[in-house]
């Protein structure tokens, strides 16, 4: 009996008491969480401004430059070939591939002996044409004084005044004259000798070796003067003067840049024509720029030789009020990225020039700021902070 009133006090005093402390306790510390916990911070708000390098424009006076690259080739290259036969007595020294020589030396010489006997042959035979000559000459004039003694009054028939045989006589003593001359020349043609300085590229004789005439024995060409075709656009020959000699107009100064090694040699060439087709695949157009070894210095002569590659720069007109960019700021669509008050400006620009490497720009203002990196998302106006301003 006690122990049944035991259990239900606990249930309707105990359990009551210790579910409301329960809910006043938690009630308590609610209050407390909620009374020194801190606010929270708002978040600053940041602008994204990224950075750019720039370039500040000047206007002024630029020179054009039309630049390409070209391969050296000798102006002058010819074969070998002499024009008589025989046995070679002698050879050039440097008669050899890569040999130097000089204008007017002798680079082989024929054994002359046969063509000095035909000259000898050939004077004996104008000697006697000229004794026949004078001898029909004399035969005439008697005749002519006999028959003006015995027929004063009648002209001498020509007949009897030996006119034939005199023309005769004196075919006979033109021809031994021209083969005078040929035997001369023949004898001349045995040493070999070319107009120019020059190099050998090839040669394939030898002393005592037998040769025909007209057989071809070597290679050679004039290092007096180079070529160097550089192929153009259409559009870039509007900047370069061609040479006109009726109107006595000189082609374009020319800087040809060859790099042999670590050392870049810089030299002075000439536009001095234009060829007359244009390149059937690329369509460009050549012009041909002249380099004479005059203006190439002594310890390099040796050293330009056909088949370097060369940069061409040709000096053309001169631009005034233009700005002078790199080509790479132009942006898709031929546009400039500019900084104004610290944003950013999209600009079509008037080009007047362009090559592969820059521009020439015209009513572009003075000390513009000219975007020369790279962003990855741009709009028009966005800001943007230059790289070295705070």
């Amino acid at each position: 009996m006690n122990m049944q009133r035991l259990v239900r006090s606990y249930q309707w005093i105990v359990q009551p008491l210790l579910v409301a402390a329960i809910l006043v306790f938690g009630f308590v510390g609610a209050m407390g969480f909620t009374m020194f916990k801190e606010e929270p911070r708002s978040a600053e708000r940041v602008s994204y401004s990224p950075l750019v390098r720039v370039i500040q424009t000047d206007i002024g006076m630029q020179q054009v430059t039309v630049r390409g690259n070209g391969t050296l080739q000798a102006r002058t290259r010819i074969n070998i070939v002499p024009q008589v036969g025989g046995r070679i007595s002698y050879i050039h020294p440097y008669l050899r591939n890569g040999g130097l020589f000089r204008a007017d030396e002798v680079l082989i010489e024929i054994e002359a002996i046969d063509y000095e006997l035909a000259v000898t042959q050939s004077e004996a035979e104008v000697a006697a044409a000229r004794t026949t000559l004078e001898l029909e000459l004399a035969e005439a004039e008697a005749a002519r004084e006999e028959w003006q003694a015995l027929n004063p009054e009648k002209p001498l028939p020509k007949l009897v005044g030996r006119q034939p045989q005199i023309n005769e006589a004196k075919s006979a003593l033109k021809a031994a004259g021209a083969r005078l001359a040929q035997a001369r020349l023949e004898l001349k043609r045995t040493k070999l000798q070319m107009p120019f300085d020059g190099r050998v590229v090839e040669a394939s004789i030898d002393v005592g070796e037998v040769i025909s005439p007209n057989q071809k024995i070597g290679v050679v060409y004039s290092s007096e003067r180079y070529e160097i075709p550089v192929p153009l656009e259409i559009d870039e020959l509007a900047w370069i003067d061609i040479p006109e000699p009726d109107q006595g107009r000189e082609g374009s100064r020319a800087a040809i840049h060859i790099r042999i090694g670590e050392q870049e040699h810089a030299l002075t060439g000439q536009v001095i024509r234009i060829e007359s087709e244009l390149e059937s695949l690329s369509r460009f157009a050549r012009v041909v720029v002249a380099l004479n070894a005059a203006d190439i210095p002594a310890g390099l002569k040796q050293k330009v030789i056909p088949g370097l590659f060369v940069d061409v720069s040709i000096d053309s007109r001169e631009l005034q009020d233009v700005t002078l960019l790199p080509r790479s700021v132009l942006r898709q669509g031929e546009r400039l990225w500019i900084v104004d008050d610290g944003q950013l400006k999209f600009v079509e620009p008037n080009i007047v020039y362009r090559s592969e490497q820059e521009i020439f720009v015209r009513d572009l203002p003075g000390d513009t700021r000219v975007v020369t990196s790279g962003l990855d998302v741009v709009t028009e106006g966005m800001r943007v902070q230059i790289a070295g301003e705070s």
